[in-house]
């Protein structure tokens, strides 16, 4: 190959790189509550999204001062799951919403124990 030609190849190849490496591909299985719930180990640590009912909602402060918004996500068929989220969050009682996050069967947080949660990322009204 002519030297011009792999200038240009390489040259592509970094730009496509770069513009690839800007988008976010979100790899979260979209998955019940109850099949969650069912199978924790299967979902243990993996990123999952999950749309039902904000019930429970509960806006809360560490000790130390990092605040964090808690709920229980409710499912179209019954199906319940915890949710946490860093932060405070303008949720309301009985919205409908997607969570996005990573699934844990046990999670740290400060001193506290969460189990079957997901560690939100982004909870969107639906």
């Amino acid at each position: 190959m002519k030297r011009g030609t792999l200038k240009f190849l390489f040259g592509f190849a970094l730009i496509l790189t770069i513009a690839l490496g800007s988008f976010s591909i979100s790899l979260a299985a979209e998955i019940t509550s109850e099949k969650i719930v069912t199978d924790k180990k299967a979902y243990d640590r993996k990123e999952v999204s999950v749309i039902g009912f904000v019930s429970n909602l509960k806006l809360k402060t560490f000790t130390g001062g990092n605040q964090y918004t808690t709920f229980v996500l409710v499912g179209e068929s019954g199906g319940r799951i915890n949710v946490f989220i860093w932060g405070r969050s303008n949720l309301q009682q009985g919205q409908k919403v997607r969570a996005t996050g990573l699934y844990h069967m046990n999670m740290r947080a400060g001193n506290l124990t969460f189990r079957n949660v997901i560690e939100a990322k982004d909870v969107t009204k639906v």
